[in-house]
């Protein structure tokens, strides 16, 4: 399955910050990737239509090295889609999802969406998600 997402909506910045704080729950954090750069391109995968099987396994192979029988990044990419969905619902009921975010999250759904960013993500995503990558490439040497 993948998402309808594009780059500067309020969908796309409240997922910002919530996988920004979800990533920094990770052990990930140690494994030397900035967590604001690693949710970038991740959000990034899904502007560009990756499915969540096509993000599991980048994010296991390509950008985290995990072991083949870590479950860990399929887990966070099926905790991302329900998000997605969550944000989605309440922007179509005109909730704003900025200040959802903001606030201590209420419900299981809603779990670690606490506060809201700017979103310096610009057009052109396949361009920044190569720029991404060069970074994560970069910082690992």
């Amino acid at each position: 399955m993948s998402a309808d997402l594009a780059t500067g909506t309020p969908l796309a910045n409240a997922l910002q910050v919530v996988v920004e704080q979800k990533l920094a729950e990770t052990t990930w954090s140690n494994s030397g990737l900035d967590d604001a750069q690693l949710a970038e391109y991740i959000l990034l995968m899904v502007v560009n239509g990756k499915t969540q099987d096509e993000i599991a396994a980048e994010l296991s192979t390509e950008l985290l090295g995990l072991a083949p029988e870590d479950t860990g990044a399929t887990d966070f990419v099926i905790w991302m889609f329900e998000q997605i969905s969550v944000l989605s619902s309440h922007l179509e009921q005109g909730v704003d999802v900025a200040s959802l975010v903001a606030q201590p999250a209420q419900t299981e759904a809603d779990s670690g969406a606490r506060t809201i960013a700017e979103s310096g993500q610009e057009d052109g995503q396949d361009t920044a998600m190569d720029e991404a990558a060069d970074i994560q490439q970069d910082d690992t040497m």
